[in-house]
């Protein structure tokens, strides 16, 4: 029954990651993105995408353009927040932009060093909801730059926030609605050179889509893993993206993946 249920599950996430190309407007993003969130067990989301001023960190003062920024924080939260500018100050913000891998995060566990004013911040945003979470930085060239958090539903929590599973899932999620976005709504080139990889290349990338390691892959191809490697880090290279969940999102915006499956068996791994 389990097994079914997770079956079913999976079906339901990749139909809702097919169904964000017929969109086309911010605002239909901000709610299928919360829908998105909701399946997964998550209570409410925050988005953020801009270009970052060369050699500079997000947040402010780092972004080379106003920031598209989608939320459904409260209200109050949000006005507090900004109006102090604590963006500044807050720990998992630091947290995040020190990693490019997803973040899995709990405000309690910044307090024990943290000082005052930061203590007050943690406590305010246990108080709104805000505590736990999982952060998905994205990179690409030019200062491409997106990240989507994925907040703890305190009533029905999901899988533990160190489940590598749901880690997984919120970075293929995280990735693909990001470039999806960018695509639909006309701040992104499209990229073309996908166009240009080889076979070898777009055989490799759909073994890694399919939650196949580098190991697991060389063995299906009968190459080293070095080879795969070196077909990875070259897709990567024609896509101008820094990881490979980034990659498999462009790809299957281009029609040249299928949607990978989430968890399980067909979940997507790192590589």
């Amino acid at each position: 029954m389990a097994g079914r249920k997770g079956r079913r599950m999976d079906h339901l996430l990749q139909q809702r990651l097919i169904d964000l190309h017929g969109l086309s407007e911010a605002g239909e993003f901000k709610a299928h993105l919360q829908d998105i969130a909701r399946t997964m067990g998550f209570a409410r989301i925050f988005y953020v995408s801009a270009r970052l001023v060369p050699a500079s960190l997000p947040g402010p003062g780092g972004f080379a353009e106003i920031p598209l920024i989608l939320c459904d924080y409260p209200e109050d939260w949000v006005s507090h927040y900004q109006g102090r500018q604590l963006a500044r100050i807050d720990p998992v913000i630091a947290a995040c932009n020190a990693t490019r891998r997803p973040l899995s995060w709990d405000v309690r566990g910044f307090a024990p060093e943290a000082d005052e004013p930061v203590r007050r911040l943690l406590d305010d945003a246990i108080d709104a909801g805000i505590d736990r979470g999982i952060s998905v930085p994205i990179y690409g060239v030019g200062g491409e730059y997106g990240m989507v958090t994925f907040v703890a539903d305190r009533a029905e929590p999901a899988r533990p926030l160190d489940d590598s599973g749901l880690l997984n899932d919120c970075t293929l999620v995280a990735n693909h609605f990001h470039m999806t976005l960018r695509q639909r709504i006309g701040n992104d080139p499209a990229q073309i050179e996908a166009l240009r990889l080889t076979a070898r290349e777009l055989e490799v990338m759909k073994w890694a889509a399919a939650g196949k390691t580098r190991e697991e892959i060389a063995d299906i191809l009968k190459v080293t893993p070095h080879t795969v490697k070196f077909h990875i880090y070259n897709t990567h290279a024609k896509l101008d993206v820094f990881s490979t969940p980034h990659a498999i999102a462009k790809l299957v915006y281009l029609g040249l993946l299928e949607p990978p499956g989430l968890s399980g068996s067909r979940g997507y791994r790192m590589v």
